[in-house]
């Protein structure tokens, strides 16, 4: 749209289903750090030299087939493939990953937001809370009662980490954790509390406006230099 001269700087957000899996941040194409049960996963990798970018679109593909949007993605409207940052979502059961995390299990009754991918850039410019907002919505009308994630909090005490959880607060951009402080905004609260990786849960439906198509097109404006 527009004249031929003027690219769009703009970025907008797509959901993501079985058409348009092709729009995924890098590191959430190629991670399976949610999607693999770790048992199997270490067993596994001992094994064969399996591509995780394989295993990672095989689980997108069989998620997609049992709910649409599985999340969401903001893509620079001038791109073919690709995006700046996604999220994902699933059914706790889909994520045997989330073993790991210090303050698991999640609720029963919740749907579990694994990752958060942005890229670098793009942080901290309201772009978290447009992702989250859309899988709230996406949620509230799938009849999800709450939705559950596990925060971090990067700049927390070290000394008492276990080298565990040292390890997963190092790989935090890789796993796609956000910061508790940008889940609390966009309404989350801390359900099981860690110096490191909380667990937060936001009870569905929303009790707050989410965020206005026009205040997202707002945040969407401009594409950050990379």
């Amino acid at each position: 749209s527009g004249m031929a001269h003027s690219r769009d700087t703009s970025a907008r957000v797509v959901p993501l289903r079985i058409g348009s899996l092709d729009r995924l941040h890098p590191k959430t194409a190629s991670s399976v750090f949610w999607e693999l049960d770790p048992l199997v996963a270490g067993l596994v990798s001992g094994l064969s030299e399996a591509d995780p970018q394989i295993d990672k679109e095989a689980w997108l593909v069989a998620s997609a087939f049992n709910h649409e949007p599985i999340g969401f993605s903001i893509i620079d409207a001038a791109s073919e493939t690709g995006a700046l940052a996604t999220i994902l979502y699933c059914p706790a059961a889909d994520a045997p990953g989330a073993v790991r995390m210090p303050t698991a299990p999640v609720s029963k009754d919740a749907w579990i937001v694994t990752s958060l991918h942005i890229d670098e850039a793009a942080r901290r410019r309201g772009w978290e809370s447009v992702l989250l907002d859309s899988v709230i919505g996406a949620a509230t009308s799938a009849g999800v009662s709450a939705l559950e994630v596990f925060g971090v909090r990067a700049d927390g005490p070290r000394d008492k980490l276990s080298p565990a959880c040292a390890e997963l607060v190092d790989a935090a951009s890789q796993i796609g954790l956000t910061e508790v402080s940008i889940l609390e905004s966009a309404g989350f609260k801390v359900a099981a509390d860690h110096p490191a990786i909380p667990r937060l849960r936001l009870t569905l439906p929303p009790d707050f406006d989410l965020l206005t198509a026009h205040e997202i097109a707002d945040l969407l404006a401009e594409v950050p230099a990379q």
